[in-house]
């Protein structure tokens, strides 16, 4: 009988840790430059990850310009504590670093997205880009 309750007690235990650990549902929320942040968490994943991010673009020696990028990335496992990562390929659409990563936790989520690509240019000499970056941090709230 003791057993039988001990073992209840820890099955009840981890039901609680991971409905606090990420709240299914969808998300809203900001970038560190107040642009919007939107996903999914369901069956133990982060789905349909967008966050509008400002990346910073190198062009020519003595000028720079702003570009506006999304990062919108295939689901990721959230782990037991509600976090979770991803990095895309090297070689992924010209960028060369694209992360996304976070924790949710009782219907509050945290995290940042990194995205840097090379050097671009457009055929024309018309545009040329230089190396872009931005790393930002993002906060949403279950709706």
């Amino acid at each position: 009988m003791r057993a039988l309750l001990i073992l209840s007690a820890v099955v009840g235990l981890l039901l609680v840790s991971a409905s606090a650990s990420a709240s299914p549902g969808s998300y809203k929320g900001r970038t560190d430059q107040n642009r919007a942040v939107t996903f999914e968490v369901a069956k133990g994943q982060v789905r349909s990850f967008q966050a509008g991010v400002m990346t910073f673009c190198l062009a020519g020696t003595d000028s720079s310009l702003e570009t506006d990028a999304v990062a919108n990335v295939p689901p990721i496992r959230l782990d037991r504590a509600g976090r979770f990562s991803w990095t895309a390929p090297e070689r992924t659409d010209g960028v060369i670093e694209m992360t996304v990563s976070g924790r949710v936790r009782a219907g509050k989520a945290t995290g940042r997205v990194v995205l840097r690509r090379p050097h671009s240019s457009f055929e024309g000499g018309t545009t040329m880009f230089g190396q872009c970056s931005a790393e930002r941090r993002w906060t949403a709230k279950a709706r």
